[in-house]
């Protein structure tokens, strides 16, 4: 059976001195009491001489709080004229907690009680029962308000304010409030005094995240004042009081679950319930100009040759090309990607950088046809080595800085031949500092670079170099493309390429690589590309065949999940048929 007050969380915010108390009195009622005393008290300096004098004049004193007693016979004790004249003068408290701390103290009652305990009370409840022309202690803090001097004076009593005690903001409660209002979560926060709820909002402000519990009326119309919309306060004005509001308070909001029957989880699937509904909240979308497609040309005539590891992915000779590009533009493609591979091969791996170079042919022949087509053009020699490699070899190596040279001159032979976009792929370092040099002083300042930035020694690229011929003859690439198994590489390869002067960043390859696709999204400001490789077509063809699976189902899922990750654009030998079918949806 559970505790009256359930394992809710209470901000309790009073002075240090009296929080325990109050904290105890929780726990043992089942809640979880956070403290966080937001004001100090401090006894001001001992009263001069002239108090034992100012006491023997007066008839009455009155203390509105516990800290007020406390204080002021503090400052008496060791005073022993003071002290009889406290012992032969009446005293008049606020409640009973103050006369229980008097007593404490002094062994004695207080002489006056009121019904209610907040000063309103108290001042017209004395002034009716003692009308008589009496002198007045009123014993203070700097903060005490001030209904009972004020109704004394309508009234033409005489009085003496005396202020015993000081009231501060805690402002080293400041990080321990935040953390219990953000992350610990209460559900009531209390207020024991009009000193602490302005102390709160000094803090951190007016937080309406929980009912706030005020001792007493004033409090309460405080609370109220600055901002506290959802206020609950004590009917008796004492800690106990709030505790019983608490209590109070739980019970209600557990028997309106009760009677309403409200259900303690979210109805997620409202904005799945039709395909129309599902449309109209879709956060990712795919759109036929996300699309590039690549392209593999060979030399010859009327060469159409499908790969045989990526079926419907074809080399296309130059006489078929204009064909294929009336096709795309058909299907409202927009840019392509052209891989070149040449019959002959050399060791500097020249084919990539002659003017007549077989991508460089491609590229006036597309332009020419269908002018609008983004042509962006790989910029490596792998295709072109006889070695199969991406640079000049040396010494069973490659030399990353002689394989810059050829680069450039290769990106700019491309650019010469109408190439929109450079996409130097190699991964040399310094590659994109060095092409964007060398097509600027040729005059291709207007040129962009879409960097292979991120581009990974994976195991995705088999079909692809058969597509490509460009297996390597020795080794592999893994001194000079990424290790799969690093992420903040990824970041350092990236951020150079960008301080080079890259105008797009590819990440390669892309379904295993999500997570580098977001990072480079939430890191950089420029297109991100994912290029979804060949290994990762000729899986699903695959699966499809052997009908495993929906392909057309899949790619999609797969394509979004890219758009998803941080992918502006996406590389995808499925962009013809992802085009036909985002026309048969949309029909």
């Amino acid at each position: 059976m559970s505790l009256p007050l359930d394992g809710k969380r209470i901000l309790v915010t009073r002075e240090q001195e009296k929080a325990t108390d109050f904290a105890n009195k929780i726990t043992n009622l089942g809640g979880e009491p956070i403290q966080v005393p937001l004001i100090n008290i401090t006894c001001k300096r001992p009263i001069n001489g002239d108090f034992a004098q100012q006491l023997s004049n007066c008839n009455w004193i009155f203390f509105t709080s516990g800290n007020g007693v406390s204080c002021f016979f503090q400052f008496v004790k060791h005073d022993a004229v003071a002290l009889e004249n406290v012992v032969q003068t009446k005293i008049a408290v606020v409640g009973n907690k103050t006369d229980l701390k008097l007593k404490e103290i002094t062994g004695r009652s207080a002489d006056f009680v009121p019904s209610s305990f907040d000063a309103e009370t108290m001042a017209e409840e004395f002034l009716s029962q003692y009308p008589t022309d009496d002198h007045f202690l009123l014993v203070r803090g700097n903060l005490s308000r001030h209904v009972l001097p004020e109704r004394f004076k309508q009234s033409n009593k005489t009085f003496t304010m005396l202020e015993v005690y000081e009231t501060h903001k805690n402002v080293k409660a400041k990080p321990l409030l935040q953390y219990a209002i953000t992350d610990t979560k209460v559900h009531y926060i209390t207020f024991t005094s009009p000193s602490t709820v302005e102390s709160f909002v000094d803090l951190i402000g007016v937080r309406n995240v929980a009912p706030c519990v005020c001792i007493g009326t004033t409090t309460e119309q405080r609370a109220k004042e600055l901002g506290f919309s959802k206020v609950l306060t004590a009917k008796d004005f004492t800690i106990n009081g709030m505790i019983d509001c608490i209590k109070q308070d739980v019970m209600k909001r557990k028997d309106e679950k009760k009677m309403t029957n409200i259900p303690t989880f979210d109805r997620h699937r409202r904005l799945r319930r039709t395909a129309g509904m599902r449309d109209l909240v879709r956060e990712t979308h795919l759109h036929k100009t996300d699309l590039v497609y690549p392209m593999f040309i060979v030399e010859g005539e009327k060469v159409r040759k499908q790969v045989p590891s990526m079926p419907g992915v074809y080399q296309l000779s130059l006489d078929l090309l204009t064909e294929e590009i009336d096709e795309l533009e058909e299907l409202g493609i927009q840019a392509v990607i052209l891989f070149g591979v040449p019959n002959e091969k050399d060791e500097q791996g020249t084919g990539a950088f002659i003017d007549e170079g077989i991508v460089q042919q491609a590229t006036r022949k597309i332009k020419t046809k269908v002018p609008s087509m983004l042509v962006i053009a790989d910029t490596c020699l792998c295709e072109y080595t006889s070695h199969g490699h991406c640079g000049v070899i040396h010494d069973h190596d490659v030399d990353n800085d002689a394989s810059l040279e050829l680069l450039a001159k290769t990106a700019v032979s491309q650019a010469k031949a109408g190439a929109d976009i450079i996409a130097p792929s190699n991964m040399m370092d310094g590659f994109v500092a060095v092409i964007r040099q060398a097509l600027d002083q040729a005059g291709f300042t207007q040129i962009p670079i879409m960097s292979y930035a991120v581009k990974y020694a994976s195991s995705f690229y088999g079909p692809f170099r058969d597509a490509a011929d460009s297996t390597p003859q020795f080794g592999d690439r893994k001194t000079y493309q990424m290790d799969p198994a690093n992420r903040l590489e990824a970041l350092r390869e990236a951020k150079s390429d960008v301080h080079e002067g890259a105008d797009f960043l590819i990440v390669k390859p892309a379904l295993s690589y999500l997570d580098i696709v977001r990072e480079m999204k939430n890191n950089f400001d420029l297109p991100i590309v994912a290029y979804n490789v060949s290994g990762e077509y000729a899986m699903v063809k695959a699966a499809a065949q052997n009908g495993w699976i929906d392909e057309q189902a899949l790619v999609m899922e797969k394509l979004l999940s890219m758009k998803r990750a941080g992918a502006d654009l996406i590389i995808t030998y499925f962009a013809k048929d992802v085009a036909k079918w985002l026309v048969e949806k949309n029909r």
